[in-house]
């Protein structure tokens, strides 16, 4: 008999360094953001092949700036995917803007692009896509469209960093892209994210904004001890602290021995769950790279699913509701017939760092065993 075990869908990787780099951060004078914050940036540029990023101190800050940079405000309305974190669509809220809920894909858990045309209005100032657990989204489809109706694409990548798409990076690919560096994300700061950014022109809108619209750079220190500065725009404090980058510029080192296992974790999943009664996997795509946030499958009869696993110690979660069920966004939706099949029957299993070849082959070995 298979001994119990207790196996969490999420657990936060901490490399070991990083109690020393904290500990020698908290003894300088500069705790805020500072230098620690510039090398976190050029780090993660390096690593993902970016020209322009700022760092700042959640994905959701990310997502709102990219808002408040293309111009989205009241009336306006963002085409987005209700299959998501609520963190991707309450800065449209923020905007005091309207989301507008497209369908997703039954294989993918993505936006659907098809959709996505069907739901453009004049009011359409933007189209906000989050790639489901790691996966990317159509992004050419989804491009193609957007260039057609001169908005941006806003890519929340926040379950998605160090993905590929066509070979090149999340984060090359939209006008916009939102990363998280929360505490069960792949590269964690604790709490933190970064906005990535293809034009100078929104880079330097972006710097100046995300600390209440002053330009650091370009103040000029007086004779008083301050600076000499107008301030011409709005602006938020969604600054990084050094604290929080010099935990992820440690965590950043482990992206490629994460990555590996995560795709090693991944496939073992493909393979023995593949043909498994009442399982139904997802699509996979041979033109895009996967970061595996979590592993989601389709299942028959979720809730007995859930109590099966629960009693052998293993936590699946559904990670995400689909956001039209929470009042703030308006309530269901009757029109989204997909996300109807989709969000009755997915379920996400653990992958993390915390899980091995042995956790996962017990996972797939109480799910054959039937429920």
């Amino acid at each position: 008999m298979t001994k119990k075990r207790n196996i969490n869908m999420f657990l936060p990787h901490v490399t070991p360094n990083v109690s020393d780099r904290v500990a020698e951060i908290l003894k300088t004078p500069m705790i805020g953001q500072g230098q620690e914050v510039d090398k976190f940036e050029a780090a993660i540029k390096k690593a993902l092949n970016l020209s322009y990023l700022v760092a700042v101190n959640t994905s959701s800050a990310a997502i709102k700036l990219a808002l408040d940079i293309c111009g989205v405000g009241p009336g306006d309305e963002v085409l987005t995917t209700p299959m998501t974190c609520t963190l991707t669509n309450h800065p449209i809220l923020e905007q005091f803007a309207k989301p507008i809920f497209s369908d997703i894909q039954a294989d993918t858990g993505n936006m659907d692009p098809d959709d996505v045309k069907r739901r453009i209005t004049a009011k359409t100032k933007a189209i906000i896509c989050t790639h489901w657990g790691g996966t990317p989204c159509d992004l050419d489809e989804l491009n193609v469209i957007a260039r057609q109706h001169n908005i941006p694409v806003i890519e929340d990548a926040s379950e998605a960093f160090g993905a590929q798409y066509h070979g090149r990076s999340i984060g090359l690919n939209s006008r916009f892209v939102a990363f998280s560096f929360q505490a069960i994300q792949l590269i964690t700061a604790s709490e933190g994210g970064a906005l990535a950014m293809q034009m100078a022109a929104d880079y330097g809108l972006a710097k100046i904004k995300r600390w209440y619209g002053i330009d650091r750079e370009g103040r000029k220190a007086n004779i008083l001890g301050y600076y000499n500065f107008d301030i011409s725009m709005v602006g938020y404090g969604y600054h990084m602290t050094n604290v929080a980058a010099a935990i992820g510029l440690e965590n950043l080192n482990s992206l490629s021995k994460q990555k590996e296992h995560r795709n090693k974790m991944a496939a073992i999943y493909w393979k023995q769950l593949a043909n498994v009664p009442g399982v139904t996997l997802l699509k996979q795509h041979n033109d895009r790279e996967p970061s595996y946030h979590f592993y989601t499958i389709l299942v028959e009869n979720r809730n007995d699913f859930c109590l099966k696993l629960n009693d052998a110690g293993i936590h699946p979660s559904i990670v995400h509701a689909r956001n039209d069920e929470y009042s703030v966004f308006g309530g269901i939706r009757n029109d989204l017939p997909i996300l109807d099949y989709f969000s009755k029957r997915y379920i996400g299993l653990p992958l993390h760092m915390g899980t091995g070849e042995e956790d996962v082959n017990y996972i797939v070995e109480e799910i054959k065993a039937g429920w």
